[in-house]
């Protein structure tokens, strides 16, 4: 089975796409710098077809930073596409499909499944090995397959740049990690494609020369003209083909209103219009977002709301509800920016909280898509609208790096001064007689490079286990001497909400949260969401193991810590002491069970909203 005729036509129309398989299929090793739209992810669906023509791999890895993400390209871009389709992250889409070992041809993956399992820790079987059973998890297979494929690191941005912009020193160290991964894939020759729309030049840099340390050279592909991004790869001695797509920039050329406004007067315009046309909000907080939805609520008839502590159910209510009643027509999705990356809303209108200029690009980019024709001819006709709630970027940008946000509102105040058209959220290069683009701004603003990355004691070691035949218990010791993690500054934990009697792993409702981040909100109220144990006058929290034996089995126990010193581990970055509390034990009756489901902290009834959310926000 081939790609469909219009994934096809859309391949062969981008005129660069076809300059990357040129480019792959001769020296394996691409990067490439396109705009939001153009047509990035879908191209691995030609690249696997080019890698096994020429015999450069068998088979090809999608990698990404969202779950979300692995369900939409695999669900509507890959599944019906391709003939052997796999997926690998928590949820449970299809589970026939599910494939964490990435034996199928073509698979889609999170990046933290991907890094887990070139370190030695298959996902699969994450629990024995973390437990200290005398298993290596089957590590071969899923190694081979990678070692057989072309990887693709796509929205690359999100885990090769973004970690810079947090000011999260954990964040940043994660890097040395992925940047050791990088160097290890092109040791072992394995052919590469990097993807991304909004990367700063000196990242993009230190991408280019990490990969050089095992190849002669590295093309770099970007979709536009020269421009101040261009010329400052140059001048850092990168090799940049440029490809000029005037079809997609005549296409894609509209006017872009942006303005600058108070918190206040802009949802005010999301309530005059919203009865006409579709908008799109995007809060940098759970907690805003909630507030924007209640508020826009009581004078739209048509909202939804989207952040990451909805449930699986209630987040697919959600896209349910964007699509057959939203999407070309009319209302407010009121959203987190966990939209920023690889999701395609049908609207002309943005209203976003102040964020760096690359995040900003980004949630502009979900703008004006050609899927959505109606919407995109609006677009040509009209332009598309980006509203910026400018403030004290102490208190709505925390999560980001407070003077690269203030920075960014002092640019494009200054560009907008004159003429609200004067910045394009598309195109990589303009005119700038009349526009410019915001790489512009975004190479302004320079970012602390990841050089001191590569010299840092966890890359060091990441180098050497990966080169080495370390095992995963090794490295596990040593992850939590240094207090580091392979992926992230925290844990993420399955949380059930209940009634949890089905006997169906894909109808249990749950919510994935960062362990520390609930943890936080625990102990700092009285007011609990999580079901406890009390013993011998400590708190701990109770878990529920499900597993296949000859049905499903639900095996409940409590946490082998208390919450004081799941706490104290958590402080001292104890991260795999954690994940092995979340894994099942000999104590618990599993010895003659088939496979482990998954394991669940448990939410009280009243801590859960439907369409709300889980409360910790």
């Amino acid at each position: 089975m081939n790609s469909s005729p219009s994934l096809s036509k859309l391949i062969e129309s981008r005129i660069a796409l076809q300059k990357v398989l040129e480019e792959f299929r001769r020296d394996k090793y691409v990067v490439l710098i396109a705009p939001t739209g153009y047509g990035k992810t879908v191209l691995s669906l030609e690249l696997i077809n080019v890698a096994k023509k020429y015999d450069l791999s068998a088979g090809l890895i999608h990698v990404v930073p969202y779950r979300a993400l692995v369900r939409e390209i695999y669900s509507e871009k890959f599944k019906d596409n391709y003939p052997s389709v796999g997926y690998q992250s928590l949820d449970e889409i299809e589970f026939k499909d599910k494939s964490p070992y990435y034996l199928r041809e073509l698979v889609v993956t999170t990046l933290d499944s991907f890094i887990y399992n070139l370190y030695k820790i298959p996902v699969a079987e994450m629990y024995k090995i973390l437990r200290g059973a005398r298993t290596l998890g089957h590590y071969y297979p899923v190694l081979t397959s990678i070692f057989t494929d072309t990887i693709v690191f796509d929205e690359a941005h999100i885990y090769l740049g973004s970690e810079l912009t947090s000011g999260n020193e954990d964040e940043v160290e994660t890097l040395a990690f992925m940047l050791a991964a990088l160097d290890f894939l092109v040791q072992m020759n394995i052919p590469l494609v990097v993807e991304t729309a909004t990367m700063y030049s000196g990242v993009i840099a230190e991408v280019v020369d990490t990969l050089r340390r095992g190849v002669k050279d590295v093309i770099v592909i970007y979709v536009g003209r020269e421009n101040l991004q261009v010329k400052n790869l140059r001048e850092m001695s990168i090799d940049v083909v440029n490809i000029v797509d005037e079809q997609f920039e005549e296409e894609h050329d509209f006017p872009w209103k942006t303005i600058l406004e108070i918190d206040n007067n802009a949802l005010k315009y999301a309530e005059e219009i919203c009865e006409s046309e579709p908008v799109l909000i995007i809060r940098n907080t759970v907690r805003r977002a909630v507030e924007s939805y209640e508020r826009l609520s009581r004078k739209c008839n048509n909202v939804v709301l989207l952040h990451s502590l909805l449930s699986n159910k209630d987040r697919e209510e959600a896209t349910k509800k964007i699509r057959n009643e939203i999407t070309s027509k009319k209302g407010v999705i009121v959203s987190t920016q966990i939209v920023e990356a690889g999701v395609d809303i049908a609207t002309r209108l943005l209203i976003s909280e102040a964020a760096p200029i690359e995040n900003l690009a980004q949630r502009a980019g979900r703008l004006c898509r050609e899927k959505f024709t109606g919407v995109f001819k609006k677009c040509r006709e009209e332009g598309a609208e980006v509203y910026i709630i400018k403030g004290d970027p102490e208190n709505i940008a925390e999560v980001y790096n407070k003077s690269r946000v203030s920075r960014t509102i002092e640019l494009l105040e200054k560009a907008v001064e004159n003429n609200k058209n004067a910045i394009n959220w598309r195109l990589l290069s303009t005119d700038e007689h009349s526009t410019m683009s915001f790489t512009k701004i975004l190479e302004e603003i320079p970012l602390r490079l990841p050089r001191e990355v590569i010299s840092s004691p966890s890359y060091a070691i990441a180098h050497v286990y990966l080169n080495s035949d370390g095992q995963a218990d090794v490295l596990i010791k040593i992850l939590d001497e240094l207090g580091a993690n392979l992926v992230r500054s925290s844990i993420l934990v399955n949380i059930l909400i209940p009634p949890y009697n089905s006997k169906e792993p894909s109808e249990l409702e749950v919510v994935t949260v960062d362990f520390a981040r609930i943890l936080k909100k625990e102990l700092l109220t009285s007011n609990k969401c999580l079901e406890y144990i009390l013993k011998d006058n400590k708190i701990y929290p109770k878990i529920l193991f499900i597993a296949y034996d000859e049905g499903l089995k639900y095996i409940e126990s409590k946490i082998e810590d208390d919450l004081d010193t799941i706490n104290q581990k958590i402080s001292k970055k104890k991260f795999t002491s954690i994940i092995k509390m979340l894994t099942p034990t000999r104590g618990n009756s599993i010895k003659n069970i088939k496979g482990v489901v998954g394991s669940f902290l448990i939410a009280k009834n009243e801590c859960y909203s439907r369409g709300l959310g889980l409360k910790i926000w």
